[in-house]
């Protein structure tokens, strides 16, 4: 049976891109295009995995109208999924991307209660136990009224069931997280400088520090460098992803994607060289188009090709 990849919303969001090339603050603009997907990083990589070939079980924490509508919108696009709800309402996100492909986020804070998250926490180790599933994600933000100590308390949990927990969070949830140990974090540069206390302009620092986080229990580390693609730290492996130039519609979820192309090469049995190639080309592809994981996949193997890797040195 083909391994499931859980992707783990627990911010969920309805986001909303609008194309609008000559996007400026307090002007009246008329949109070229615009696209409504269910959004928040965990739903991203949901869509990615998906193209790229993987088989994704979308879980997260979804509430009242909006919820049923992002939770309806992932249905009819043949997803599967697992919701948590409560006794609220998903925020929505508005992202408007302009001429130079540099994009304006609007994002709601997402409020939920201690207990919202703890039936989540339950339905993913129930879930996870339960599904054809070794590999768990756990993406983004945390929801105000998350416990103090989350996502800690469910990363135990999972290590408990002998299940590959990835964290892509930032803030105090993603401290929190390093400090549980999970098998694989990716974040980028600033995210990383801020919890480990060192300057994120010094790429030796950042890379010491990731390197530190092997020796702590995690088994993979992986650092976006945006356009100039991404850095992989195993114990027996560091490798670095380029991309090939391109010239950006909207950046955003290409983090997401890069998480996708990783977590699916893995899956499949890729070397971790491999896998950051996988990776650093989802991720340079998603850019190219607007919404959020919405490329081509005979467009990804054309960059996949063009993307370039190289054994580093510590």
């Amino acid at each position: 049976m083909t391994e499931k990849i859980i992707c783990v919303t627990p911010n969920a969001a309805l986001d909303r891109t609008l194309v609008v090339p000559d996007f400026a603050v307090g002007h009246i603009s008329r949109i070229s295009r615009g696209v409504v997907v269910p959004g928040g990083k965990g739903l991203n990589m949901m869509r990615a995995v998906k193209i790229l070939g993987g088989h994704p079980l979308s879980m997260g924490l979804l509430g009242g109208h909006t919820g049923r509508m992002v939770a309806a919108m992932v249905g009819e696009a043949g997803y599967e999924a697992e919701w948590t709800w409560f006794d609220g309402e998903t925020r929505t996100c508005t992202i408007i991307a302009n001429a130079d492909g540099v994009s304006t986020v609007i994002n709601e804070s997402g409020q939920v209660g201690s207990a919202d998250w703890r039936a989540l926490a339950d339905d993913v180790c129930r879930v996870a136990e339960s599904q054809s599933a070794r590999t768990i994600c756990f993406c983004g933000s945390l929801p105000e009224g998350a416990p103090a100590d989350a996502p800690a308390d469910v990363i135990e949990r999972l290590k408990a069931l002998g299940k590959r927990v990835w964290i892509d969070s930032s803030g105090r949830a993603l401290g929190n997280a390093i400090a549980a140990a999970p098998f694989a974090i990716k974040v980028n540069a600033e995210e990383l400088a801020a919890v480990m206390h060192v300057d994120a302009q010094k790429r030796r620092e950042v890379i010491d520090a990731a390197a530190s986080l092997l020796n702590n229990g995690i088994q993979i580390v992986v650092i976006s460098l945006g356009a100039e693609g991404a850095l992989l730290f195993a114990k027996e492996a560091f490798v670095k992803a380029t991309p090939p130039v391109i010239e950006p519609v909207d950046p955003i979820a290409s983090g997401d994607c890069l998480h996708a192309g990783i977590v699916t090469a893995l899956a499949r049995g890729a070397s971790h060289a491999e896998a950051i190639r996988s990776g650093v080309a989802a991720g340079a592809v998603n850019a190219l188009y607007a919404g959020g994981a919405q490329f081509g996949y005979r467009h990804y193997l054309q960059v996949l090709s063009e993307t370039r890797v190289e054994n580093l040195k510590r």
